[in-house]
């Protein structure tokens, strides 16, 4: 860090040649011919945290990430587990969109999805005259409810060759763009595990919209699973419990962009709304009735 000038801000550029098809391998050598190539990091060879631990002593500095939204969120969430021991707890992250939906990148205005037609060249003067902006991240808590925890500690009670004490069921993970109970994450959660199973067939942004298109068919003309979710689903906002109209899914925004650019909050409306941002506090709920 000492041989770096004070007014040197340099950057750190994460790449996941998973994204993209061979785009992201394509990056990694441009990037590493314009900038030093200890700076360029290729995330199948141990992740985010070999380059943060790397860059830990640099006062100030900011980091490019070449992926999808998931990719965006791994980095991020590396970020929390490392800031606190970095000398730079928060450096701006910018964005080259090579994932499917891309989200995020659309809101924060890097694009639907890059081509590989744009100059690496140009993508460095992007980052280096880009604006800083805020973003919200949540935290959300997923357990039971005390009905079926009470079932599975009886349960355990009565299991004489189990553990006297039973795992925590509860899982915590953090938010950046969305979450959805009901027919939409049904949705979300078949086309990973269908690009978990088989992940070559899946190397292009245009077929992996292809694959989530005809989910998606499937899933409206089959909806007996989601139908009555609004029957099931206790939404309490503010101390308010919320009566349900007949919905098949609930979606939880931070961003106004939802499955590759959609805006279901709708257009601006002067009504008792305030207009919503990705850096409000706020989150906005939404029922959607199919996919």
């Amino acid at each position: 860090p000492h041989m770096i000038p004070e007014y040197v801000k340099p950057l750190m550029v994460f790449v996941n040649v998973k994204s993209g098809g061979c785009q992201g391998l394509n990056l990694i050598t441009s990037f590493r011919k314009l900038l030093n190539p200890h700076q360029v990091f290729n995330l199948e060879n141990g992740g985010p945290l070999p380059g943060l631990y790397v860059f830990r002593n640099i006062p100030y500095y900011k980091i490019l990430v070449c992926g999808g939204d998931g990719t965006v969120g791994w980095v991020l969430s590396c970020l929390d587990n490392v800031g606190q021991d970095a000398e730079c707890q928060s450096p701006p992250m910018a964005i080259v969109p090579l994932g499917t939906g891309n989200d995020l990148a659309r809101v924060l205005r890097w694009g639907p999805g890059y081509t590989g037609g744009e100059d690496p060249l140009n993508i460095l003067r992007d980052v280096i005259d880009a604006d800083e902006i805020k973003l919200d991240r949540w935290t959300v808590i997923f357990h039971p409810n005390e009905k079926e925890q009470d079932e599975t500690r009886v349960a355990i009670a009565n299991d004489t060759n189990s553990a006297n004490t039973a795992e925590d069921p509860t899982s915590i993970f953090v938010m950046n763009n969305y979450f959805g109970i009901g027919i939409d994450a049904e949705l979300c959660l078949d086309f990973h595990m269908a690009r978990e199973e088989k992940p070559d067939k899946f190397n292009s942004r245009l077929h992996n919209k292809g694959v989530y298109l005809k989910m998606g068919l499937r899933k409206m003309v089959n909806r007996r699973t989601c139908k009555d979710l609004y029957k099931n689903v206790k939404v309490e906002v503010d101390g308010k419990l919320i009566e349900l109209p007949p919905v098949e899914g609930i979606i939880i925004l931070n961003i106004l962009s939802w499955g590759s650019g959609a805006n279901p909050w709708g257009p601006e409306r002067e009504d008792q709304f305030t207009k919503p941002t990705h850096y409000d506090g706020n989150l906005e709920i939404v029922g959607v009735t199919g996919v």
